[in-house]
């Protein structure tokens, strides 16, 4: 035999010892091989003999219980059945012991039950106590009296059931048991049914025989191969019965096996190890039908006997393996020192990047390769050493490229976002962090979606629309849109997204950023809230004056009422109503007038003024008002009130909107507060209106001063009443604030005594 042929890459020594192994183990590996096939066979038909052996005990047990039970049932049933036509206390009495006496006797059933045409239970005998006359139940009979319609005249079922256990220390406790259902008929029509319930353990004890090491699955199964017992599964009796469309021999088994278990007799090996023996039962009466009875052993049970044999083998074949290589090494050893020191001299060249010259003097082709190697390792050692220059350069200044790179995107003032394909984030910056308030950690391996959604409704939509342009274009740019911070406050942002590719055009993710347009937005809805005012400054000068002209007219015509009424009756009981009238017609031209002057900012006259004297005649021409509505009005003023510089008018226009506010924010039956006084030791003067109203909400108080802003619906005001009081506080250097709680809102005005810088707040 040429080992240099068979093997023309192997060392001397691996050539010297492949032969001694060949020529010393071949022959008891040959044999090793021809006894543990044997063996192997051997043990296998053993335990395909043992299981055969088992199934037939177990299945010829479970037959004679079977009929042994279904006879019994049998019996009681042709019992019970009269007392169906008449189920009077007479007829049970006579029949009561006798069946208690009978289930004593039986070691299979647990008690029996007799159900009528309509589901309820008419009687139920039990083995361990004394039968008793239940109470008609329809959830207690109604799935047994469904079965027996669904069962043809002379057949009768084989259930699975669970029972409630007769113990006091678990009420919830279930029993597994085998139910044996015998439909009563008469001609056609079905008048009940009598069902014997047996505990499943003790009627199929027969199952759980089996031999010692021999531990393996049993199965009873219908013709549909639905399980009747098994013998693992019942630990879980209530998921078998509530899973047996799902727990059954077909989702066990293979369907060419399952197929075969249920047709007939034998025993086959599946792909997964298992060996399986089934038969099928024998009974003698034929109206149960068919059932089959299968065990599965694993293949391992079989091969742990082999396994021994094996490692056994093993052990024995090892130590001469040493031993022929403990010999082999010693011959081979002069022949394989100086491949020892090539070897040596490769891994420290791999190691240090250098080697030492090799001394090699045998006079054959080993001292022929470690000259080359020699040569080889110099050259490797020079390129080497130009190659890590290179390396240290370009590193070098990709780590200066890279730093400059992560310090633009740290100090970006913009979001920029850096997506997988996947849309997950990948990048997040210091901007990013500023602008929706999430940190990298809570971000990163998180969908862009899920995270920066729109606060418009439109995500979906508008997701799709980005992607058909990301698909399309490659890019988006400055897409102005709204997005929710973590805090969930709407922000307007702008979008750039562009699409990231290999050199090779593979997608490699997408890059996103997002500018804060917050201020921007701001900006154009004040404008667009400018204009639509100054537009309506117009609208409302133009109204002032139409409504100027039939204010004069009416004017006119109740100074004429006047003078006629005093020239014929002299003192009139229309005096007074007159002069209510012709002050309210003055309030109204006096409204134009400061409509017309906060459209077109106009400056009024003014003069001297006593508030308290402004705020009781504006309180008694509101008298009538309040009183309509149901509240109170209550004025308190100070005696020495210092006058102000300001109109007449325009701080009654002032007292009667704050008024009128109070009034609609007050409840029916309250009081509101009208109180004038002087402040900061007489340098102000200062008016106070209180509401009993449920106050103002937060997010409302700093829009409530803005004209057309009003929260009482498209009838109840137009907007304009507290945006002209703080017109015209202005106007006079004064300020207004207002407090606002659960019990209601207090408006302060002050106004200076003498003129100094104005100032208006709300707190």
């Amino acid at each position: 035999m040429n080992l240099n042929k068979l093997f023309p890459r192997l060392t001397i020594a691996t050539k010297l010892a492949i032969a001694f192994a060949l020529l010393a183990l071949g022959p008891l590996a040959i044999a090793g091989a021809i006894v543990t096939r044997a063996t192997v066979g051997h043990l296998r038909a053993t335990a395909e003999a043992t299981l055969v052996h088992d199934l037939e005990l177990a299945r010829t047990q479970t037959e004679r219980a079977l009929e042994q039970t279904e006879q019994d049932v049998a019996y009681l049933a042709a019992l019970l059945a009269p007392l169906l036509d008449s189920p009077g206390e007479s007829r049970w009495s006579e029949t009561r012991g006798f069946v208690s006496g009978l289930l004593g006797q039986k070691r299979h059933l647990y008690q029996v039950k007799l159900v009528d045409a309509t589901g309820n239970v008419l009687f139920r005998g039990r083995a361990s106590s004394a039968d008793t006359l239940a109470e008609p139940s329809e959830a207690e009979g109604a799935y047994y009296l469904w079965r027996a319609r669904s069962t043809k005249p002379g057949r009768r079922l084989i259930i699975p059931v669970e029972l409630r256990a007769d113990t006091q220390l678990d009420p919830a406790a279930r029993l597994p048991a085998i139910a044996i259902l015998i439909p009563v008929w008469e001609a056609e029509s079905l008048r009940g049914a009598v069902v014997g319930e047996a505990r499943a353990s003790a009627l199929f004890a027969g199952l759980e025989v089996a031999s010692p090491h021999m531990p393996s699955a049993t199965g009873l199964v219908d013709s549909a191969g639905r399980y009747l017992y098994h013998s693992t599964r019942k630990r879980d009796w209530s998921s078998l019965l509530a899973m047996r469309a799902e727990a059954n021999l077909r989702r066990d088994l293979p369907a060419e096996a399952a197929a075969a278990v249920l047709a007939g007799s034998g025993t086959l090996s599946l792909e997964d190890g298992r060996i399986v023996s089934y038969a099928r039962l024998a009974l003698d009466n034929p109206a149960i039908g068919p059932m089959t009875l299968y065990r599965a052993l694993p293949l391992r049970v079989v091969q742990a006997p082999v396994n021994r044999y094996l490692r056994w083998v093993a052990v024995v074949g090892v130590s001469l393996l040493v031993l022929v290589l403990g010999l082999a090494v010693l011959a081979a050893r002069q022949f394989t020192r100086p491949i020892y020191q090539i070897q040596q001299a490769a891994r420290r060249l791999e190691r240090e990047g250098a080697a030492e010259p090799l001394h090699v003097a045998t006079n054959d082709e080993l001292e022929d390769l470690a000259t080359d190697f020699s040569a080889m390792a110099e050259a490797l050692t020079a390129y080497r050493k130009r190659l890590e220059d290179l390396v240290q350069e370009r590193t070098r200044a990709l780590r200066e490229k890279h730093a400059e790179l992560a310090d633009l995107l740290a100090h970006s003032a913009d979001a920029i976002v850096g997506l997988d394909v996947n849309g997950r984030v990948r990048v997040w910056n210091r901007g990013a962090e500023d602008l929706f308030g999430y940190s990298a950690a809570e971000v990163l391996g998180r969908e862009a979606a899920e995270l920066l959604q729109s606060t418009t409704g439109e995500m979906t939509r508008e997701q799709a629309w980005l992607t058909r342009e990301l698909a399309r274009k490659g890019a988006v740019a400055n897409y102005q849109t709204t997005r929710r911070r973590k805090d969930g406050r709407q922000i307007a942002v702008s979008l750039t997204q562009t699409v990231i590719r290999s050199d090779d055009g593979q997608l490699l993710g997408s890059s996103l950023i997002v500018r804060d347009n917050t201020l921007h937005a701001r900006l154009e809805e004040q404008l667009r809230r400018s204009e639509r005012l100054a537009a309506t400054s117009v609208m409302a000068a133009g109204l002032a004056h139409e409504l100027n002209n039939p204010l004069a007219i009416l004017t006119n015509r109740v100074e004429c009422m006047e003078r006629d009424a005093r020239e014929r009756c002299g003192e009139c009981i229309l005096d007074a109503d007159l002069a209510v009238l012709r002050d309210h017609i003055a309030r109204l031209r006096s409204l134009t007038e400061d409509l017309l002057r906060f459209a077109d900012e106009t400056p009024d006259e003014a003069g001297p003024i006593d508030l308290a004297e402004v705020a009781r005649k504006v309180s008694a021409l509101l008298e009538r008002t309040f009183a309509a509505r149901g509240l109170a009005l209550e004025v308190f003023t100070d005696g020495a009130v210092p006058t102000m510089h300001g109109s007449a008018n325009a701080l009654e226009t002032v007292c009667m909107n704050l008024l009128l506010n109070a009034a609609d924010a007050s409840p029916t039956g309250a009081t509101v507060a009208l109180r004038v006084c002087a402040a900061r030791g007489a340098q102000a003067v200062e008016l106070e209106v209180q509401d009993r109203g449920s106050g103002i909400p937060l997010e409302l108080r700093g829009r409530i001063f803005e004209p057309f802003f009003t929260t009482k619906g498209p009838r109840g005001g137009t907007g304009l009443g507290l945006a002209v009081c703080r017109s015209i506080v202005e106007r006079y250097h004064g300020q207004i604030r207002v407090d606002s709680g659960p019990t209601g809102s207090r408006f302060t005005v002050e106004f200076p005594a003498t003129s100094f810088e104005a100032a208006w707040r709300i707190s």
